[in-house]
């Protein structure tokens, strides 16, 4: 125990300087009060002294007097000098570098303290959407809850599945490096992927990092807590179950096909989905967060393969179902070749009903802003068409629209972090 506290006079930490300051200016504040409290009770006792002492006293008393109002108001200031250096000093070490100065400091505490009281928001999805709407609601809350698919077999993460017979991780760390408050270089580690030819070509040290650390743990759901550590997460990235599942379809014309990549590029109508094992179960974390939510966000992202997997595992859609929390579903600006060929946001909303049995959507956010006519001809040629918003099919669904600008500027067709967050934030009254 005494070692302990010890530590914290390390050196370097300037604590030692301003704890001697404080102690100093209390014993200072002390003697000013012991002094005034003094003359005081002393006061009480004139009626018992010899009028000629009383006299020769008063004149030493009102100089003494001086010299402790002196000292109680050095004590005063000496206290709450030493009380702001200390704090500075603490914080400057605990905050990310960069942040040294006095008013960044009260800048930041401020703005973590009303993260803090944002609303407590899930996001279910996975994919590249669900990324790009953590990095918008991040500035208007930390009370975040990511809940990601882990059907995913192709590229990095399926590779690292089948070799080393854990989790795909590669959603989990996208969602990750987007809720991070580590050094940028940090984050852009995390994303790195190899380039060189051999068996590390085509992975992502984060992918890595997350495999490394299932191993060192024991466990996934652990490896990607201790991950979120690292970055420094504001909020909570939960895989959706800790089982291995595959993700089955059923297309329209008879075909099954396993496994999510596959199945975008079987290129056909999917009429039904599941999961294999059907009886995977969700951690007890998932459904806790969404029993707690003042808000359920599904998507962005890809329907069949991002968002659907997760409302697959058996108690998540009828949690998500029961909750009292808003229930959001945020439309995808393009359609997905394989996927959603010809959908509007109805059969989006439809879809999803057809595969849970449950109404789980009460307000639909949709883009409006138009985009630029080269893009589109470049989207056309693989297969792809801005969303339809079909506001009458989606009123007899019972399902509001809410309509925005979303689109982020580039050459790519994607919804703005911040619009989009923007949006979702003003829909759930915050």
């Amino acid at each position: 125990m005494m070692g302990s506290w010890t530590k914290w006079l390390h050196p370097g930490l300037r604590i030692k300087r301003w704890g001697f300051l404080l102690a100093a200016s209390i014993v200072v504040l002390s003697l000013g009060l012991s002094g005034l409290l003094g003359q005081a009770f002393r006061g009480l006792r004139v009626d018992v002294m010899d009028p000629r002492t009383l006299e020769r006293l008063t004149h030493q008393v009102q100089s003494l007097r001086f010299i402790d109002f002196v000292l109680l108001f050095a004590g005063i200031w000496g206290i709450a000098f030493a009380l702001k250096r200390l704090w500075f000093s603490l914080l400057t070490a605990l905050l990310p570098q960069g942040v040294g100065e006095e008013r960044e400091l009260v800048d930041v505490v401020i703005a973590k303290a009303k993260l803090r009281r944002g609303p407590r928001v899930v996001a279910i999805g996975g994919g590249t959407g669900l990324p790009a709407l953590l990095a918008g609601l991040k500035q208007y809350t930390s009370n975040l809850t990511a809940i990601v698919t882990v059907a995913d077999d192709g590229g990095s993460s399926g590779r690292l599945r089948r070799d080393l017979k854990i989790l795909p991780p590669g959603d989990l760390r996208n969602c990750l490096v987007s809720l991070a408050e580590a050094e940028p270089l940090m984050s852009k580690l995390f994303q790195h992927r190899f380039k060189e030819r051999g068996q590390l070509e085509g992975h992502s040290f984060g992918n890595l990092f997350i495999a490394a650390m299932t191993e060192v743990t024991g466990d996934f759901g652990e490896a990607v807590r201790q991950s979120s550590k690292v970055l420094a997460v504001g909020g909570r990235v939960l895989p959706v179950t800790l089982d291995s599942v595959s993700l089955v379809a059923e297309l329209a014309d008879g075909r099954t096909i396993a496994g999510e990549s596959r199945i975008t590029a079987a290129h056909g109508k999917v009429t039904s989905l599941r999961l294999d094992p059907e009886d995977c179960q969700p951690t007890s974390e998932v459904l806790q967060a969404i029993e707690e939510a003042d808000a359920i966000l599904l998507g962005p992202g890809s329907l069949y393969t991002s968002v659907a997997p997760n409302l697959l595992v058996p108690g998540v859609a009828k949690a998500v179902a029961s909750s009292s929390a808003l229930k959001v579903y945020i439309g995808n600006v393009m359609t997905q070749p394989g996927e959603t060929d010809g959908y509007a946001l109805s059969d989006h909303v439809m879809a999803l009903q057809r595969l849970t049995g449950l109404p789980l959507v009460d307000y639909v956010v949709a883009n409006t802003e138009s985009p630029a006519e080269r893009l589109l001809k470049r989207y056309a040629l693989e297969g792809q068409s801005a969303v339809a918003v079909d506001r009458e099919a989606l009123d007899r669904l019972g399902v509001k629209l809410v309509r925005a600008r979303l689109l982020a500027s580039g050459e790519y067709l994607r919804h703005d972090p911040r619009k989009l967050a923007r949006v979702v934030m003003r829909l759930i009254g915050f």
